[in-house]
């Protein structure tokens, strides 16, 4: 069932984000002729208000169709109704309208999270929320909301992560302590290497009860999170980027792993991780890459910059060869995400 829900909620951050497009593009003027979960040809489909909606096998993401937004199309120019005859505002808000739903998204799952079970613990201390199962943590004891207290007899806490020392120690059995029922208890665990770093397989959390907060309270932290989530995200791709941190991609079926474990912990994790997809799938849409909205959006502040249109023949190139690479990275990681459920299912 977690596998359901998860598979339902991840489709439906993907068809807030086309309907963010979809919306706008109507209220713009534009015509829609197709509104597509997937890609590939149609698995179901009906056509409604003249637009195509349907459901295609290749689940790496959606589109919508939008009649002169692939440069290299055939249009009738003095129709008003297609893209490139619409006011470039329009033009542009249609772009940014995916993202735009994605992060509107994100508030009210997090507005919700907060008015319906409150805020997170603000203590440091934290506990297992999850052992992986057949990970060394798992395989040692520890257990799901065992309190960590300490680690190679160094504290551990928010300020001090028990990942850094599990790092440091390069394989050698760490010894963690930790409080199960309030009973000190301690085991020695071995980590292994997966993605290039030490780990022992816990997903870790603030330890004790959500603080109810007031709605006003929820409508303010809910607003500023798509912010500050964002600001985390590109702290994280920066250091990425440097290679101070492993990459560790995950395409649409390992994120839907995680989706299901978040669901199988209760609906306070399964709609947090909802938020921070959302707002994942917000930013990676705004980068400024081909094929991408952000891509796109450039090309229009270009026009905006020069007043006069990109040759459509060398847009629609730049934009085929970003959507080929894209789908070539999505292919192979989701590949790798696969390769890894299969192997440790």
């Amino acid at each position: 069932m977690s596998w359901v829900v998860a598979i339902f909620g991840l489709a439906l951050l993907i068809v807030l984000h086309e309907g963010g497009h979809f919306l706008v593009a109507r209220l713009c003027g534009m015509r829609v002729e197709r509104f597509s979960i997937g890609f590939g040809p149609p698995l179901a489909s009906f056509k409604r208000g003249g637009t195509i909606f349907q459901i295609a096998p290749i689940p790496l993401g959606g589109f919508v169709q939008i009649t002169g937004l692939n440069p290299s199309e055939e249009f009738d120019k003095n129709d008003p109704m297609v893209y490139p005859n619409r006011p470039r505002w329009m033009r542009l808000l249609t772009v940014l309208a995916g993202p735009i739903a994605n992060y509107l998204t994100a508030i009210v799952l997090v507005f919700v999270v907060l008015a319906g079970f409150g805020a997170p613990p603000k203590t440091k201390t934290q506990w297992i929320e999850e052992p992986q199962a057949g990970r060394p943590a798992a395989i040692a004891g520890l257990q799901v909301h065992d309190i960590l207290v300490a680690a190679n007899g160094q504290m551990v806490d928010a300020d001090h992560p028990i990942s850094d020392i599990i790092k440091a120690s390069e394989g050698k059995p760490v010894q963690i302590k930790v409080l199960r029922g309030g009973q000190p208890m301690t085991f020695a665990v071995t980590p292994d290497k997966t993605s290039g770093a030490y780990q022992v397989g816990i997903e870790i959390g603030a330890a004790g009860p959500r603080t109810p907060v007031s709605i006003k309270t929820a409508a303010k932290d809910a607003i500023v999170y798509p912010y500050y989530a964002s600001a985390e995200i590109l702290d994280g791709l920066y250091h990425m980027i440097r290679r101070d941190v492993q990459a560790d991609l995950s395409g649409p079926v390992g994120i839907t792993k995680q989706i299901a474990k978040a669901a199988s912990r209760g609906m306070v994790s399964f709609l947090s991780l909802l938020a921070l997809l959302s707002v994942y799938l917000g930013l990676f849409n705004l980068l400024p890459l081909p094929a991408l909205d952000g891509g796109r959006a450039v090309f229009l502040g270009w026009e905006s910059i020069t007043r006069k249109k990109v040759d459509p023949r060398i847009e629609a190139a730049v934009h085929t060869a970003g959507f080929v690479l894209l789908m070539g990275v999505l292919l192979v990681v989701s590949w790798k995400d696969i390769k890894n459920l299969i192997f440790k299912a």
